[in-house]
């Protein structure tokens, strides 16, 4: 329960603004088990500290039945009705930047130590040059199967010009650091984007021996 707590250094909450959790089937999972979304308003809870209890409460219980947990990173309308994944169209404002750096190739199963080393290593050299550019230090997590660099944005709104900017600047990252064995992602531009919950464990694919399931957690 204590790792969970630190999604909330990550991934801030807004008073006015809900918070969308999805739960998906992992890959090779013989489970009976079907994509669930579910909408928390801080409107429904008596306050702030409350939504986050049951927020983790929720993560936690679907994790352990064998779902892999994503929650949206930038800020959905107050609008939003909720039951369905959250789109493109329902996010207000960006929040959030992620550099998700994750091995090349075939990523169907859990990665292995040197992999995520290698991962963390691009990371650094990453921070170095985007620190020369001028970015503020980002927060580190460990994905479980690779390295998130989070770097924050001071609430802007989305537009296609943000989209098509983040979009370049991922593709940039890569074309710079990709290397042979590990490269920054360049899909999650896209301001509807969902990612791992802190403190739950990243199921993907079937594990064996050198690649086990691991927890996402902040380093």
């Amino acid at each position: 329960m204590s790792e969970i707590k630190n999604h909330w250094l990550v991934h801030q909450l807004a008073n006015d603004r809900p918070i969308s959790l999805r739960a998906i089937k992992p890959k090779g999972s013989q489970l009976p088990l079907f994509t669930r979304n579910r909408t928390f308003r801080p409107s429904d809870y008596g306050s702030l500290d409350d939504l986050r209890v049951e927020f983790q409460r929720e993560a936690l219980q679907l994790n352990q039945a064998g779902y892999s947990i994503y929650a949206s990173m930038n800020m959905i309308r107050s609008d939003f009705q909720g039951g369905l994944a959250v789109k493109d169209g329902d996010i207000t404002h960006r929040t959030t930047v992620l550099v998700d750096i994750d091995r090349v190739g075939d990523t169907s199963c859990p990665a292995s130590d040197a992999e995520i080393d290698a991962a963390f290593d691009l990371g650094g050299d990453i921070e170095r040059f985007l620190k020369d550019e001028g970015f503020p230090e980002p927060q580190w997590v460990h994905s479980g199967n690779g390295c998130h660099l989070y770097y924050r944005l001071p609430k802007l709104q989305e537009s296609p010009l943000v989209k098509q900017t983040i979009e370049q600047f991922l593709k940039g990252l890569a074309a710079k650091f990709n290397n042979d064995i590990v490269g920054v992602d360049t899909s999650v531009f896209n301001a509807s984007r969902i990612t791992k919950v802190i403190g739950t464990i990243a199921r993907k694919g079937v594990e064996s021996e050198g690649r086990p399931y691991r927890m996402a957690r902040l380093v």
